[in-house]
């Protein structure tokens, strides 16, 4: 019984759950924001969930099973369920393999087929393009930002049965958000990605000022688009102030890290922050629905 517990809590682990939780959030948020004004059915809110839930963790398995070498030569990720033996690498495919498989039906049953072409179309981007580009080049980051931007609009398209205009704008929020974080993230661990070598950071050789004015410039990219959902709001003027607020938290930030880009807590509250940014904006895009 201790070891078929162990063994879940490692194929848990191998999802990456933080960061699945956090973007299988988008997800229901999208699903949330694409159907309000309408009746969803039960079976298509549970399949969405589930489904989804299998796609994010099965991109976050594949992209473990191909880089567990790397992952053993980072102290961060030294422990995860594959380096640190816990699961086989065989077994990490096989895993990942089949949540993507089931999910991906899941979504092709029970939901739309866009949404399960979205679904299939971001674990193949995020495990066989994004994953093996990191050890290639810095543009993998724009790559990678792609599947990262799905889910939201997947979540949307689930409601609605197609695209929309607000469907591309989550893609676009959410596409540009992860520019700050990831380069927040590349720049503490900046060492530890080049022993493994990742190229992480903006472009070769880029430096913390750099890396900083990038992070800032992207930010305000980011609020820009944050402001772009006022006109479909009930209350526009309630709707900018929440998005505003939020936006010159998260600019203050990011202004501090192009002020002292060398201390490592400025990339830090650029990286905590923008996790709590996006979850925040999207509440505050349900809420502004709600009066």
């Amino acid at each position: 019984m201790e070891w078929a517990m162990q063994r879940l809590q490692a194929y848990w682990l191998l999802s990456k759950p933080r960061v699945t939780i956090l973007v299988w959030l988008t997800v229901a948020a999208g699903l949330t924001l694409g159907g309000w004004g309408q009746t969803l059915s039960a079976g298509l809110i549970a399949a969405t969930l589930l489904g989804s839930w299998l796609v994010i963790a099965s991109a976050n398995a594949l992209n473990q099973a191909y880089e567990w070498r790397q992952d053993a030569l980072m102290t961060r990720t030294a422990q995860r369920p594959i380096p640190s033996g816990r699961i086989r690498v065989w077994e990490g495919w096989l895993v990942g393999a089949l949540w993507g498989v089931l999910g991906t039906l899941v979504l092709a049953l029970w939901v739309n087929l866009p949404v399960a072409l979205l679904g299939a179309g971001s674990i193949l981007l995020y495990a066989f393009v994004y994953t093996p580009l990191k050890q290639r080049t810095h543009f993998s980051t724009a790559i990678g930002a792609v599947p990262g931007a799905i889910p939201p609009m997947a979540g949307w398209v689930a409601a609605q049965g197609g695209f929309s205009l607000e469907a591309w704008l989550l893609f676009a929020l959410q596409f540009v958000w992860q520019f700050p974080h990831f380069w927040a993230i590349a720049w503490l661990y900046r060492h530890e990605y080049t022993r493994a070598g990742f190229h992480m950071l903006p472009y070769p050789d880029a430096t913390a000022e750099a890396t900083a004015r990038l992070a800032l410039w992207y930010t305000l990219a980011m609020i820009a688009i944050s402001l772009m959902f006022a006109p479909f709001a009930t209350q526009s003027w309630l709707y900018l102030m929440g998005a505003a607020t939020l936006g010159l938290w998260t600019l203050r930030a990011a202004y501090r890290f192009v002020r002292t880009p060398e201390a490592p807590q400025s990339a830090r509250s650029v990286l905590i922050i923008s996790v709590l940014y996006l979850p925040l904006l999207l509440i505050w895009m349900i809420v502004s629905l709600w009066v």
